[in-house]
This record gives C-alpha cells, structure tokens and sequence, in this order.
C-alpha cells in the first residue's frame, strides 16, 4: 500500500471525489505526517496556549521590553508568539542561535538575541519540570514505526517548503519516498536548497533518497489573462461576480472556477453580496463575528478598564465568575458546535490564572481563530492563496492585486534583517515573498481563463508581482461593472432608511461632529451599525500607545533625554521597517524632542491618567470621551490631546467640541481645580488652548439632527466646509447616492 500525503485538506477531498469504494492508499497532509511520524519518549508535547504560560514564568527575571514585547501577563499574551514564532524557525532550519549571533556582524541584535537564548534555556528547564516539551526543544527523537505498517511507498505531491528539519525526518524514514514538484522561477532557489539544481518550467518527481528522476514534464498551457484596475476597493466586487457570469457563460463549469482574495478579510463584502449563496468560502465565517463572542469581549473590555459601552452591550447577558457555564447556558447551538472541543480544552486550565481577567483573555484567544463552516455551499470556491496549493481550475480570479497584498509577509514574522539571514541560512524575506509568488503562479499557470484586479489610486497601486509575471497594468473598468451588484446581488433594502431616528447616548465629539456634518453617515454607522472596514493603522495611533507605555513607566526616567529615548524605542517596536523608522524620524523626531522637553517636569512631577474613558452628564444629555491624558497636581487639572496631523482643520471646524468635552468633565470632577485642557501639536512642538465653547454646544445638544438627510455645506465666519470634501472619502457615499 503507498501512502499519499498532500499540501492541504482540499487537495485530499480532490483527490477522494472520483474514487470509488475500493481500497484506498492511506493518506495525510504532510503537516500532519510530520506531525504524527515523530515521537519523543517519556515526554509530552505542550499545548499551543498553555505554553504561553509556562513562558510567562520563564521570563520573569528577564528584560523582554527591550525585544518590544510586554511583561505585563495580558500584553505577553499576545507578543509571546514573536518568540516562539523565531525559536521554531530556528530548529526547523537545524540553525544554533550562537551561530545566528556570530553572523551578526555589526552587532545589531547581539542584545535581543541573547535575551532570546535565556528565555529559550529558562522555558526548556520549567517545561522538563513538568514533564513537557515544545516542538523547538526536540533533542533526540525516534520515528513512529506504527505510522508505516502496510506502506510500501510514499508519494509527497510538494507544493510549498521542506524545512531542513522536515528533510531530516524523511531521510530516517526507511521507504521508497517519491516527491512531485513544479519549479518555477520563482521557488527554483528554494528547490536547489531542498533537492539540488532542476530546470524551471517543468514538473519532476525525484526519488526522494537517492535524488534519482523519475519523471520530467514540460508545463506548457498559456491561459487568457485580463487584468482590470479600479479606484475603488467596493468595485472589486462588482468585478468578481461580473467575472463569474462571464465565466459560466463561456462554458466554464462553476465547480473548477475559484475566486483568490489574497486579503481574507474582503470575504465579509463578498458575503453580504452574495444574495443566491452561488460562493462557498474555504475560510468560514469568523467566530469573532458570533454574538457569544461579542458579549465576551465586550465583558473583558468592562473588566479591565469599565468600559461604560461594552457594559451596554451586556445587557440581559448575566456572567459572574463561572464564565465556562455561562458560555454554556448564552450560546446557541451553532456556537456550541464550533467551541465545544476547545470548552474542553479550556476547562482543564481554568485554575492556573491568577483572575478572571486573565482567564478571559485566555478564553477569547482560544476562540478568536475559530470558523463556521460555510453552511451555504455554492459551486465557486472562495479561498486565501495558501488553501489553493496543488489545485487547479479552469477559471481563476484574483482579486486585492496590490502593493503590500501580494506577496504578503508580516515583518514581524521575519526578526533579523535579510544579510544576517542569509549569512546563518534562515529564510529571508525574498525566499518566502518568492514561495508565495509560486503559488500564485501555479494557479494561473493551471488555468484556461484568468481574470486579476486591483486598485489604483493615491493611496495604492498594483503589486510590482504582476510585471513579474508578464502582464501589463490593464485597463481602468470603474464604469463597466458598476452596475453589477444592483442587477444580480444588491440586498433589497440596502438603500432603505428610516427618516427619523433617535441618536444614541451617550454621545462623543467624534460622533458628535459625524452627526452634525451629515446625519445620514451617523444614521448607517451608529444607527444601522454599519461598521466600515478598519484601516490600516497611522502614525497618530502608534505614538499614542508608545507615549502610554513610557508615562506608566516613568519611574525609570530621569530625564527629558531618557523620556524621549523611551518614547521613541516604543515607537520603533510596532514598526515594521526601517523606510517606516526613516519617514517618522525625518517628520517627526525635532518635535517629539522639543515635546519631551517641555513636557518632561509636568509629566514626572504629576498623577497621570492616559487614554481615559470618562462619561458625564451636561444639558440633560450624557456625554462620553476618551482623553489622551490628564496631569492633577494639587492645584491644577491639565488635559491634553495630542494631534500629530493637520491641527488647523481641528481648530477651525465648527463642529469640533473635544476640548469642551474635557473642560466639562474636569470641572465636574475636580471642582476645587483650576482646569486647563490644550491640544499639543507634535509636529510643531507648541501647546494650543483652544476657545471652550460651552454655549455653541449646548445649543447644538438642543437642536440635534434627527432627519437622516445627506451632508450640506458649512458655513462659518472663518471658513466654509464644502459637503463634497465631506463626502469624499465617506464609506457610505455609494450607499446614500453621493458617489
């Protein structure tokens, strides 16, 4: 008997789909072959959350802040698989982290590295203790004998990486091993690295042993190829339902026609627009998207820091401390179907966290990551480029072309620069950019018809991969498929409004200046709760957390020159590269100095609070704020909001009212106080007091828009605010007709 062993489980049901039922080679996807073939006497493998705490322990008496990763049990949560994630790859690639240290040649990562050796030696002592170990920490190990009774021959059909781990196993696995792979310019390096020299272009398969060919085949199909490009991410999904009737109608059966969204989360729009349920969706349904899943983040959120909008969405949702019972009783079957392997899971940790939070944290981790399966079931498959490894199709649609999209690797996934890299035989950057690539290219190559597109416009522009590939940049469709969704797919009530509504309290100046710039986009957001997609993260949002992080420990800092050291080592560990740290130091850095200098004394010699959420009530109405942060000394409250942007636009809009918020909130709360709350501007390094204008406000919570009318223009005596400017970059301007 052979055994079969795929890339993933999809190649596995397309393999069994036209077999019969006579007997049938025994078959894996390599992960879990690998998984199941090795075995370590007298220990036990540690599982993928419960190890996140016996790191905890292990780095205790260790400085782990200075690798960008918090101490706090909470944040260490998260930031742990950075560590795991570098320690894996090294003992995948058979590389010693001394080795690593001694290719680094300027000493750039000597420090983290080290630390990262003590961690690794600490959490290997306190998992032995107990009898555990962590894939990474295998010494000796034997092979599972049982897993081979009855197999004569193995057949790997490769559509991705052999680590040198991985290769290791294989060569102690005493069977014929036949591998098929296809070499392509874009994964011919990686196969050198794995099997030797092979001519790109063709498909081989290699007894895997004594390297012999087997076979050699020339891949030689030239699909049709049609890239279109749009100024719009919406309009990628007129584009994709366009193509798949275009498709059909050519003759293309619906069950080989697949749709790639390099960016998975685009499968939310798709979802919505989907009115025949004509798609299935490899990925599934988030389990975050779940309402038991919204209630208990919104519980943690209220935990930890009495987040008075997470407690409104608790209503009629009891959970004391029992929260595995709770869970039970407020799920609905179909949640229960999804969690009930992990609540088992779960149960068996519940004694080793500290407090609710704690286990809380531990239990949305556990959940976050899960799926419902696509109950709808279409004919067009709907998948990520990693789940489409060894498929093939006749019709292909790829669509988020983009710079940034595709290829896509996460920085943080790659610790150490590429010259280091290459010098101690880690993977870089180029090596996994270019697997992805072959993935993308097997696909197409595979196909009859392939139909890509992206968008073009000033914030994006297409991948440079599609030059790579051979294509031209296409042509602009915007107003070919425009119309698609309002003839084949547009929900029935999707431009439907109630034309009065009440507005929701308590209220913020951000949802504030929404409603009175134009009522209709409050009513889709916060009414309809009609959440646009979130975007990517700015530099206001970063040097937030980085200033947060340093004032809660400022204990250490002496000085204005250590305060802003402080500031901008935060900064530089959420950063991805180092053109991102080049941009921010040459926009930023003479005005975050002259900050920390003339903030240093305020800040050191204050009580601090930082990103407060505080709610009050004025005129009748309640209001609510998040302040960046309040300085109390005995005789003064000072509230400061920092602006790293354009501040004028702030100062001169009429609607804006949160200096106001925050002069009523703290005369409210400190009455005995002299109150002074100012916009800092960083990049101009001065404070700004702003006019309080209680009486513009009250007047303005007196007469608030009810009516879901659109965007008008402004006037004032300084400025007149267009509503097109309004409307411009609105997530709703297609769905109220303004686009």
């Amino acid at each position: 008997m052979k055994l079969k062993l795929f890339s993933t489980q999809r190649q596995i049901r397309e393999w069994l789909k036209d077999r019969d039922n006579s007997i049938l080679d025994k078959h894996f996807t390599i992960g879990e072959f690998l998984g199941n073939i090795v075995v370590v006497e007298g220990k036990k493998f540690i599982d993928g959350d419960l190890r996140k705490i016996y790191l905890f322990e292990a780095i205790k008496n260790i400085d782990v802040e200075k690798l960008g990763v918090g101490k706090r049990f909470l944040t260490f949560f998260e930031d742990s698989e950075f560590i795991f994630g570098f320690l894996k790859e090294l003992f995948i690639e058979k590389v010693d982290i001394d080795n690593v240290i001694m290719s680094d040649t300027y000493i750039e990562y000597e420090e983290h590295l080290n630390i990262i050796k003590q961690i690794k030696d600490n959490y290997s002592s306190i998992l032995a203790q107990d009898g555990y170990i962590d894939t990474f920490l295998i010494d000796k190990y034997s092979i599972n004998s049982g897993l081979l009774e009855g197999i004569e021959e193995i057949e790997i059909y490769l559509d991705g990486y052999l680590s040198k781990f991985d290769l290791e196993v294989l060569s102690k696995i005493p069977r014929r091993i036949v591998v098929t792979f296809n070499v392509s310019k874009f994964n011919k390096s990686l196969i050198k690295k794995m099997f030797g020299e092979f001519e790109e272009g063709y498909r081989y398969s290699i007894e895997l042993h004594s390297k012999e060919i087997l076979s050699q085949k020339k891949i030689k199909n030239i699909p049709q190829v049609e890239v279109s490009y749009f100024s719009k991410k919406f309009d990628e999904v007129n584009f994709i339902f366009a193509k798949i009737a275009e498709f059909v109608e050519e003759g293309l059966d619906p069950d080989k026609i697949v749709v790639i969204l390099p960016d998975e989360s685009f499968s939310s729009y798709l979802m919505e627009f989907d009115k025949f349920k004509n798609l299935n969706f490899a990925m599934g349904r988030s389990f975050k998207d779940s309402n038991i899943y919204i209630k208990l983040e919104a519980l943690y959120n209220f935990l930890l820091n009495g987040d008075e909008i997470s407690k409104e969405k608790l209503q009629s949702f009891d959970c004391q401390d029992d929260f595995i019972e709770c869970i039970k009783k407020n799920a609905t079957d179909e949640e229960l179907r999804v969690i009930d392997e992990e609540l088992f899971k779960i149960e068996k940790f519940k004694n080793i966290f500290k407090d609710n939070k704690q286990f809380l944290h531990f239990i949305l981790n556990r959940f976050k990551n899960l799926t419902f399966d696509d109950k709808y079931s279409g004919r067009i498959t709907t998948m990520g480029v990693l789940e489409s490894r060894g498929m093939e199709y006749d019709g292909v649609i790829i669509t988020n072309f983009n710079d940034g999209v595709v290829p896509n690797v996460n920085s943080k996934d790659l610790f150490l620069n590429s010259s280091i890299r290459k010098k101690a035989e880690l993977p870089t950057r180029m090596d996994k950019e270019n697997l992805q690539k072959h993935y993308y290219y097997n696909l197409i190559k595979n196909s009859k018809k392939v139909a890509i597109s992206y968008v073009k416009n000033e914030k994006e522009s297409v991948s440079r991969f599609l030059y790579e590939l051979g294509f031209d940049e296409g042509k602009n469709r915007d107003l070919k498929y425009r119309e698609v969704l309002y003839r084949y797919s547009l929900p029935t009530n999707v431009t439907e409004y109630e034309e009065k509504f009440d507005v929701k309290y308590p209220i913020s100046p951000t949802s504030l200046k929404m409603l009175l710039e134009c009522p209709k986009r409050y009513y889709l957001r916060k009414i309809l709760n009609i959440q646009p997609p979130k975007s990517g993260e700015n530099f206001g949002d970063v040097f937030h957390r980085a200033l947060e992080k340093t004032i809660k420990n400022k204990e250490k800092l002496s000085s204005f020159e250590e305060y802003y050291e402080d500031v901008f080592n935060n900064i530089y560990q959420t950063l991805n590269s180092y053109k991102d740290i080049y941009d921010i130091r040459i926009k930023y850095e003479n005005g975050i100095k002259k900050f920390c200098e003339i903030d240093f004394d305020r800040m050191k010699y204050s009580f601090n609070m930082v990103e407060k959420g505080v709610e009050f009530e004025f005129n009748g109405k309640k209001l609510y704020a998040k302040i960046d942060r309040v300085d109390i000394t005995d005789t003064e409250v000072r509230v400061i909001d920092y602006k790293t942007g354009d501040i004028s636009k702030v100062l001169t809009h009429p609607y804006d009212f949160q200096l106001t918020f925050y002069y009523l909130w703290a005369k409210a709360t400190y009455p005995d106080k002299k109150v002074v709350v100012a916009y800092y501007d960083i990049k101009n390094a001065e404070y700004i007091e702003a006019p309080i204008k209680i009486d513009e406000l009250k007047d303005v919570l007196d007469s608030l828009p009810n009516i879901s009318t659109k965007a008008k223009d402004i006037k004032t005596e300084k400025k007149s605010i267009k509503w097109i400017d309004i409307c411009r970059w609105c997530e709703y301007n297609i769905a109220c007709g303004r686009d």
